[in-house]
């Protein structure tokens, strides 16, 4: 991405000698791979000649599909004469029924569309979008699958609750798919209060995932335009993750002229934090979580969206005021907007679950319950449940949980572990990673075995009704009394444990970010430190179950200051003041 993003730069002012560079290139290289990249990088500069190659790897049958993919979305962005001269050749192409026939397809649509412009409504209600690289839509379908987590869930939400603002019109929310999911949310109707968009990115051999995203900045800053464009151009655009997606969203926006609303949190210095909580700050061990993390580059991004964004939305956390105020220390503050708001959840959806589990009673499961009783073994359906919801992913810790739960015979003798996220049947590179590393941990014939019950990934409804029952219980099959566990060494926030304590359950929660000014220790929840023992913080977290007042006290804080649409209130003053 740095490579790519340097020469992208130089281009501008030696044009022929880099798409030179990139065409001698191409002619020396023959792996699919690299070949690819070279693609990718040729499709962002401007010229006849570099579109007459491009157009040549299009309808070479002899390269690869991903190598012919990448020629053919470049063609999403040009303009020029020759340009025009290939598009009875990418009508062709799009006749096809795979991959290749998908991205002709979005690159006719992308030149018949006009250009996508900033289109501030004075007299009605604005028009706003959220982005992030997930697969998202109305019930969150993939919770938990890839990196649909958290921030997903927030969006869903969050849509939903502006769009019932009255200084909103519309909420679009860009999300993560395939070409043909591309395709077809190009056919929703655009005045729907909460469309959804695709962007896609990826191919067969270079799936695009958090960690590799960087190096699909050229077709993610495209179909991010697409969509921008065929909803007609936004007032606004309210960026959250220091990731691909906001590198990418921010560079159109700054092209097109629109504002940007940053979420501002410490992340990567939350991370450093974490490890030097943890005693774990070697010069090897910095070196090896920037290799994972890109905490260097992500904290120098921080200091630029803060810069540069017109409206910043700080984390309710005191180091995050003191941070941005030393980043814009040198700058005029009269003309960037900041303002410090929770994050918050659907409250209704909570009760609804509640509502609808307390009907079970009486009555057969169906549905994620039902499944879950099926999984309980038999020999332990009198222990409560220990539940965690989250992706797959190293960042979240699903593999640290289940070695202290394994590792302790007072937790897994005592209850029964639940994990709700990953996709178990087909899952990405990095969910395998997680699922080998519990597996390792609790092999599939180890008695303890019996006790670990994972459930994929659910839509954030069932997810709602699991932890309505691992704390009302099920007879016959779990015991009341259980709790909620998540298992990252530090959260920005913690939307999930947000909704945990809504539902009534005590949290254990690590103690680096957000999750300290929300969980009371020792009564709503416990908080864990990096380098404290975890398993006797869970133990320590079941004996708060039955404290007198702890549900209501929880349920109370989390009612007055985190629902979604105080939330969404907030959002929109701070939105509207681009009107001014």
């Amino acid at each position: 991405m740095h490579a790519h993003h340097t020469l992208e730069q130089w281009s501008y002012s030696a044009p022929k000698l880099i798409a030179q560079c990139v065409s001698n290139a191409l002619l020396t290289n023959g792996e699919a791979l690299i070949r690819s990249r070279l693609v990718d990088l040729l499709g962002a500069l401007n010229g006849d000649e570099v579109t007459q190659t491009l157009a040549h790897i299009a309808v070479d049958t002899q390269e690869s599909s991903p190598v012919r993919i990448a020629a053919i979305s470049a063609f999403s962005g040009r303009s020029d004469f020759f340009t025009q001269s290939f598009k009875p050749v990418l009508h062709q192409l799009a006749k096809q029924s795979n991959e290749i026939g998908a991205y002709a397809t979005l690159a006719i649509h992308d030149q018949a569309m006009a250009q996508p412009t900033q289109s501030i409504s004075l007299d009605g209600g604005l028009r706003m979008c959220q982005l992030v690289l997930a697969q998202v839509d109305k019930s969150l379908s993939f919770g938990g699958c890839g990196e649909t987590g958290g921030v997903a869930s927030l969006l869903v939400s969050l849509g939903d609750a502006l769009a019932r603002q009255k200084d909103i019109d519309q909420v679009l929310t860009i999300g993560l798919g395939s070409a043909e999911d591309a395709i077809n949310a190009l056919n929703v109707p655009k005045n729907t209060p909460q469309p959804f968009h695709i962007v896609s990115a990826g191919d067969t051999l270079r799936p695009m995932h958090s960690t590799n995203a960087w190096e699909h900045l050229p077709v993610l800053k495209r179909s991010i335009k697409r969509c921008l464009g065929h909803f007609g151009g936004v007032d606004l655009i309210h960026l959250r993750m220091l990731d691909a997606g906001t590198f990418a969203g921010a560079s159109v926006a700054n092209a097109l002229d629109i504002p940007v609303c940053f979420s501002f949190a410490p992340d990567p210095q939350n991370t450093v934090q974490s490890m030097r909580t943890g005693k774990q700050l070697t010069q090897d061990d910095f070196l090896s979580a920037d290799a994972q993390s890109n905490l260097w580059f992500r904290a120098r991004m921080l200091e630029k969206m803060a810069r540069t964004s017109s409206h910043v939305a700080l984390f309710p956390q005191k180091k995050c005021a003191l941070l941005l105020q030393d980043i814009r220390k040198d700058l005029n503050h009269q003309t960037q907007q900041s303002v410090t708001i929770a994050e918050g959840i659907d409250i209704r959806l909570i009760r609804e679950a509640a509502l609808s589990y307390s009907h079970l009673k009486h009555h057969a499961a169906h549905g994620v319950i039902a499944q879950l009783e099926e999984k309980i073994c038999a020999t332990r359906r009198h222990l409560p449940l220990l539940l965690s919801v989250g992706r797959f992913h190293p960042i979240k810790g699903m593999a640290r949980i289940v070695t202290a739960w394994a590792a302790n015979p007072l937790l897994h003798n005592t209850c029964n572990l639940v994990l709700v996220g990953g996709n178990l049947n087909n899952p990405s590179t990095v969910e395998t990673s997680v699922i080998q590393a519990i597996d390792a941990t609790v092999p599939l014939n180890d008695p303890r075995r019996a006790g670990l019950i994972m459930l994929g990934g659910r839509p954030r409804a069932e997810t709602a009704q699991l932890m309505v029952a691992t704390m009302m219980g099920r007879s016959g099959y779990w015991a009341d009394g259980g709790i909620y566990v998540d298992g990252a060494p530090k959260e920005e926030f913690g939307l999930a444990l947000i909704e945990a304590l809504a539902t009534g359950l005590v949290v254990v929660a690590p103690s680096t970010g957000g999750p300290s000014t929300f969980v009371d220790h020792g009564d709503t929840g416990i908080l864990v430190d990096p380098d404290h023992n975890f398993g006797s913080s869970i133990i320590q977290g079941f004996s708060l179950v039955g404290r007198a007042g702890r549900i209501r006290k929880a349920q109370t804080m989390v009612e007055q200051r985190y629902a979604i649409d105080t939330m969404a209130e907030k959002l929109t003053s701070l939105y509207i003041t681009v009107k001014d």
